[in-house]
């Protein structure tokens, strides 16, 4: 009876959880649905492949390349908040690609911008300043993200910083112009101290701010910075602040990337025909339910109690472990659905069985 209890309070407690994670108020919609991630299949999104050209560098074999790669991309699009995306490794005899796919995703742009960028920071000072493209355009020029030209000189005053290590980056309302900036702080005490002394050299001039040979910020040093912090202005959108966040956090890729495909992915299935079809499933787990009432009495009500448990569970899972569901997973429930209900009806078809031909251990 002891163990009976113990059992019992388990099999509670586990549903309970199951129900919180599926039902907890923390995603987007509403309905059974909304906890749980859906796949391009479902929901549609963006797909992209990228080619992985390793730099030439001596000890270091094409996997471990990929995997570094893998791993920055992983780190921008999780700090971005693209968490639900998908990354897959592919070697093909031409080379190896990492395959990108992002549900619920409307546009590829942006997807492009935060993977394919190479994340190289460093600080500059300012020279020159043009609205229009300069002629000759020489290296010392580079594009704003606000449209202008600039000539910068990276060497200030001897003091040059490349590629610093970033311990905070995140996006912030730009309260007096509007739209949103990003603020961010050096890991390093030695960065730390080479930015202290830019903007010593700097101080009411104007420094820039490159990232991938463009110009993010420019903008008069008004004091001499010496904790590290610092902020990026762009009037950004808010995904925009939050994909260069990611980058400056996430730091430069091990490898170049070449782009050979994207597009936007519709889903197979419609919203309309979703609800149908989770309508349809409904009523017949419903009809199920009742046969198996009308046909095995006490003990089809054990069996529906163990249909919906098992169902409840098993969508539990996947919300708390933050699986992706596609419409292979669907059909991989339903099966396990149908499974149940037939292991429960052979079972008590044996039982009837051995009750008719009259065996006193059954009757017992």
């Amino acid at each position: 009876m002891r163990s009976q209890k113990i059992g019992a309070a388990i099999s509670i407690i586990v549903i309970a959880l199951a129900l919180l994670a599926l039902f907890w108020p923390k995603g987007q919609g509403s309905g059974i649905l909304k906890n749980l991630k859906l796949g391009l299949d479902i929901s549609g999104g963006v797909r992209l492949e990228y080619k992985v050209v390793p730099e030439e560098e001596v000890g270091r074999g094409i996997q471990e390349v990929v995997d570094d790669v893998w791993m920055v991309i992983r780190r921008r699009l999780d700090d971005a908040g693209y968490t639900e995306a998908v990354l897959r490794k592919a070697y093909k005899e031409d080379g190896a690609y990492i395959i990108v796919e992002i549900p619920e995703a409307t546009s590829s742009k942006q997807a492009e911008k935060l993977i394919g960028s190479t994340g190289i920071l460093y600080f500059a000072e300012v020279i020159e300043v043009s609205d229009v493209p300069p002629n000759p355009l020489t290296s010392e020029w580079k594009k704003g993200v606000d449209g202008k030209w600039y000539r910068i000189n990276p060497n200030i005053g001897g003091i040059t910083l490349k590629s610093p290590k970033i311990k905070y980056a995140a996006p912030e309302p730009n309260t007096r112009e509007g739209g949103w900036i990003v603020s961010f702080a050096l890991a390093d005490p030695k960065d730390i101290e080479r930015f202290r002394q830019i903007t010593e050299k700097l101080y009411k001039r104007r420094l820039a701010i490159v990232l991938d040979e463009t110009v993010q910020f420019a903008g008069i040093v008004e004091d001499v910075i010496t904790n590290g912090r610092a902020i990026i202005k762009g009037k950004f959108s808010l995904e925009e602040a939050k994909n260069l966040a990611a980058i400056l956090k996430s730091g430069a890729l091990p490898a170049r990337l070449e782009l050979t495909y994207a597009m936007t992915v519709a889903p197979l299935l419609g919203k309309d025909i979703i609800d149908v079809s989770i309508k349809a499933g409904i009523w017949g787990i419903v009809i199920v339910m009742i046969y198996m009432v009308l046909f095995y009495g006490v003990m089809g009500v054990v069996a529906d109690i163990a249909v919906i448990y098992n169902t409840f569970l098993l969508l539990g899972v996947l919300a708390a472990t933050k699986a992706i569901l596609t419409l292979p997973g669907i059909a991989g429930i339903i099966l396990t659905i149908g499974t149940t209900v037939d292991g429960n009806i052979i079972i008590y078809e044996r039982i009837k069985e051995e009750l008719r031909s009259g065996n006193p251990s059954e009757r017992r």
